[in-house]
């Protein structure tokens, strides 16, 4: 069976809609904490008949609010990767309608990290689907220095929004940015010239962003030193 696509016809556009927000949705009453999100195997699959990645994801992206498509896989290799950094408070930062953070949160609680994700509200998307009520509001550069945050986690900040800042909160030793390699839509182009970082191609691995899976990316930025009693390098 041929895939919706997100096409200019009404009746097409209507289809596309229900399809993604059934494939991009928040977990239901009784499943278990990672069961809504597809596995890699599907995406997979999925990929391989898509035609035009880039407006098929971002098709995808506008109907259900989300910008970042993880694997159920992703998600596991983001706590483990976070674990072996040494990382024991995690922010989850705009975190939209908590996509992401359903199946994040019983992770990070599991692996003993204390878990915040925070929103602002303010979006380009609203259209009334449901959010987690895992995701409280506030704005990651007002609450991560009450937090003390270890590590930042932030997909798609808006173009042009320096991560920098965050950096001057003692805590912060990590940033994990998903977005476009080297800036791109996300974020403020200067931090990939002026803020240690490295491209993970772990982390890229295993997930898709909104302008498809050839642009997507995910960075680490990293404080300078070596944090004492870590047992693992960024890679």
């Amino acid at each position: 069976m041929d895939l919706p696509h997100p096409s200019s016809i009404f009746q097409e556009q209507r289809l596309f809609q229900a399809y993604a927000r059934d494939l991009i949705r928040l977990p239901r009453p009784g499943e278990g904490a990672l069961d809504y999100l597809p596995p890699e195997a599907q995406w997979q699959e999925l990929s391989a008949r898509i035609e035009d990645p880039e407006s098929w994801f971002m098709g995808l992206s506008q109907a259900t609010g989300v910008f970042f498509f993880p694997s159920r896989e992703w998600v596991l290799r983001l706590v483990r990767y976070l674990q072996r950094l040494g990382v024991t408070r995690l922010l989850e930062a705009g975190a939209g309608r908590g996509y992401l953070t359903a199946g994040l949160a019983p992770l990070a609680a599991g692996a003993g990290m204390t878990f915040l994700a925070v929103d602002r509200g303010d979006g380009e998307f609203q259209a009334g689907l449901p959010i987690s009520p895992l995701v409280q509001p506030g704005d990651v550069f007002a609450v991560i220095g009450e937090f003390q945050s270890q590590a930042v986690l932030y997909a798609w900040p808006p173009p042009g929004q320096s991560i920098a800042p965050l950096f001057e909160v003692p805590s912060l030793r990590y940033l994990v940015l998903i977005g476009e390699e080297k800036g791109g839509a996300a974020g403020a182009p200067e931090d990939w010239e002026r803020l240690p970082h490295k491209i993970s191609p772990f982390l890229t691995s295993f997930s898709r962003g909104r302008t498809g899976p050839e642009r997507h990316g995910v960075t680490i930025f990293f404080k300078e030193f070596q944090v004492p009693g870590s047992k693992f390098q960024v890679e």
